[in-house]
């Protein structure tokens, strides 16, 4: 068992390659060295495989896995056979150092969690326990169908789950480690059923069961519900065509219904309601709501691209018609095999079951397939009953073996998608993983039934107040706490256990407030702290600011003077290179003809007098104008450089 165990585990918790064939790979390069075996033959290497690992894979499947060794040269053509290159082989042995590390912390955890919850235990017995709970979930759990225990749970199994389901709300790597663990066996179905894996599932037509659609619709736990969206939206990709049977429609409409006027019934129990009462009971809804909820289902579904199947069910029809009642005496026969009671509203829905299965054998149309691709038509459950039957009742009805049945585990299909993407499969696994150990540590009906009976005795006794009667009779935290309370064990139910529960509940409640008070009280401290910490590194930063403010306005002052300073230097120079060429020349020239008029004047005379006044006059005039035309040059080029300065600075 444990080798088998290692084997799924090793791939689906991504320890080995990128996929199955990988996968598979490095177990057939251990087997080979080991074995000493230099020929490769399919037959031989499924043989050994078989007693290594004792585990029987199909000839198709081991032959592609022996294409890896070709394409990475690990086997070389020889005369017609493959001989193995022993170099090349053993760079694909695997270590099973991490399993095992995880294996054994696994088993330590568990063991302490049991001691520190008063769970007994024999040490001796721990790992053939957890073993066998492993098996039991590959076909149980995983099943989506909770067979009822008569006897109650054993208090270490209802440890096991409780230990699983808070690994799993922590999302912790030894959740990951048991997800893995827990799909081998649908795994290893999936084998036989996919042949070459393939993304492309184009004209596959998949109807989804009543319990599925439930799922969909929000109406089961949030990780179920999770873990099917995931599904389906896988299959649109892989191109399926993703339906839903008129009648199974028409099956989930009359119970959402029903269940929608229970819901806010004064008369409502947790003993009576189903998952669809409990949904709309536990979110509260108005009338209004629930109303618009019960006529947009079908809109719902085709929101998640899910269409409606119109099957015109004929009960005359004998053109590819299949054996009702066999199939259902079939089904009823298992049922009955597993301790499962037939109220009669069971028995209807086994009947809806039967007619879908009809209807995929009527939708072939005698068509049959070895592969699931080629299928054309198939149905998917959550329920193992259904599928188990539907496999025996195909292979009674052909003389072949291997043809796929009408209908199948969701799971197994889901396996069969993702054999190419194990971390795909893992992240299903782990949500659904999560909503089986809820629904497992959720009371059977029995246990259920005797709470009601002994609350209503008390309520007839005057025991408990109308209020305390109403909120224990119909309030969501009770099934966990008469879980808790009992541990699935109808030995600890007593005629007083309702007592426990709403102390339990108290506890509980009294318990989460204190925690939300702590964790409220350390925020606060931890904000003060901040709040201190964040003002003394403000100060320190004003200081560090400041400072810096300083050295920046220092520089930038200084910088300012320089630039004033050159500018003021190039205003000087251009200037007087302005004034000179324009203001100069013209000023020398007066001058210089003032000096050769005053030559002429050499007697004195009126006629000098004037003309000497005019040339002293002309003299004066040339001054200033000297002057005001260096300061108009001198202006010109500061306006100049100025809006050069500006520009420039624009640009930048």
């Amino acid at each position: 068992m444990k080798t088998i165990t290692k084997l799924f585990a090793a791939y689906k918790a991504g320890y080995l390659g990128d996929n199955i064939f990988d996968t598979y790979f490095s177990f057939v390069a251990n087997m080979l060295i080991d074995e000493k075996v230099m020929i490769v033959e399919d037959s031989i290497v499924a043989e050994k495989l078989k007693e290594r690992y004792a585990i029987e894979l199909p000839l198709p499947f081991i032959r592609q896995v022996l294409g890896i060794g070709v394409q990475n040269n690990c086997f070389v053509e020889d005369h017609g056979k493959y001989r193995v290159d022993l170099d090349k082989l053993s760079l694909y042995r695997f270590n099973d150092s991490d399993f095992n590390a995880l294996w054994s912390r696994l088993l330590n955890e568990f063991s302490s969690y049991c001691d520190s919850n008063g769970v007994i235990i024999v040490s001796s017995q721990l790992e053939e326990f957890v073993l066998c709970i492993l098996d039991d979930t590959d076909d149980k759990i995983l099943s989506g169908e909770k067979v009822e225990k008569v006897e109650g749970m054993p208090a270490c199994e209802y440890a096991w789950y409780n230990f699983i389901k808070e690994q799993g709300e922590n999302n912790t790597d030894l959740y990951s480690f048991v997800s893995a663990l827990s799909a081998s066996n649908i795994t290893k179905q999936a084998l036989f059923f996919a042949g070459e894996t393939s993304v492309d599932y184009s004209g596959l037509n998949v109807y989804l069961d009543s319990p599925i659609v439930f799922a969909l619709l929000g109406m089961d736990e949030d990780s179920r519900t999770s873990s099917y969206k995931t599904l389906v939206s896988d299959m649109q990709k892989a191109k399926c065509n993703v339906c839903v049977l008129d009648h199974n429609l028409q099956e989930v409409d009359s119970i959402i219904t029903r269940a929608a006027g229970w819901a806010i019934s004064t008369h409502y129990d947790l003993n009576k309601a189903n998952n669809a009462a409990r949904f709309f009971h536990d979110s509260q809804m108005s009338d209004t709501e629930i109303s618009e909820f019960c006529e947009s289902i079908e809109t719902k579904l085709n929101d998640l691209g899910i269409t409606v199947k119109e099957t015109n069910y004929d009960v005359l029809q004998d053109k590819f018609q299949e054996d009702e009642i066999v199939l259902f005496d079939m089904i009823k026969k298992r049922y009955l095999e597993n301790k499962y009671e037939l109220p009669p509203e069971k028995e209807d829905t086994i009947r809806i079951d039967v007619r879908s299965i009809i209807m995929i054998y009527r939708e072939r149309q005698g068509q049959t397939s070895t592969r699931i691709q080629n299928a054309k038509h198939i149905m998917l459950t959550s329920n193992n009953v259904i599928a188990n039957v539907s496999k025996q009742y195909e292979s009674n009805r052909s003389i072949y073996a291997g043809h796929i049945p009408a209908c199948v585990s969701a799971d197994l299909f889901g396996a069969i998608l993702w054999l190419d993407s194990p971390v795909q499969m893992l992240e299903y696994q782990k949500q659904k993983l999560l909503a089986d150990c809820y629904a497992f540590l959720r009371p059977d009906k029995r246990m259920i039934e005797k709470y009601i009976q002994s609350l209503d005795e008390a309520r007839r006794a005057d025991e408990i107040d109308e209020k305390k009667y109403l909120f224990l009779r119909t309030h969501k935290v009770v099934l966990d706490s008469l879980m808790n309370i009992t541990k699935g064990d109808y030995a600890r139910f007593n005629s007083r256990t309702y007592l426990e529960v709403y102390d339990d509940i108290e506890a509980r409640s009294l318990k989460r407030y204190s925690d939300e008070v702590s964790a409220h009280n350390k925020t606060k401290q931890e904000l003060r702290e901040l709040e201190d910490s964040s003002a003394k590194k403000i100060i320190e930063q004003d200081e560090i600011i400041k400072e810096l403010q300083a050295r920046v306005d220092s520089y930038e002052d200084k910088e300012q003077k320089d630039k004033e300073i050159l500018f003021e230097k190039r205003v000087k120079q251009l200037g007087w290179l302005l004034t000179l060429f324009f203001i100069g020349i013209p000023y020398i020239a007066v001058l210089v003809t003032v000096e050769l008029l005053k030559m002429r004047f050499t007697t004195v005379s009126w006629t000098s007098v004037w003309g000497i006044a005019g040339l002293v006059i002309a003299t004066f005039l040339a001054a200033a104008f000297w002057l005001w035309g260096r300061k108009k040059c001198f202006a010109i080029i500061r306006s100049f450089l100025t809006k050069r300065e500006n520009q420039l600075q624009r640009k930048i």
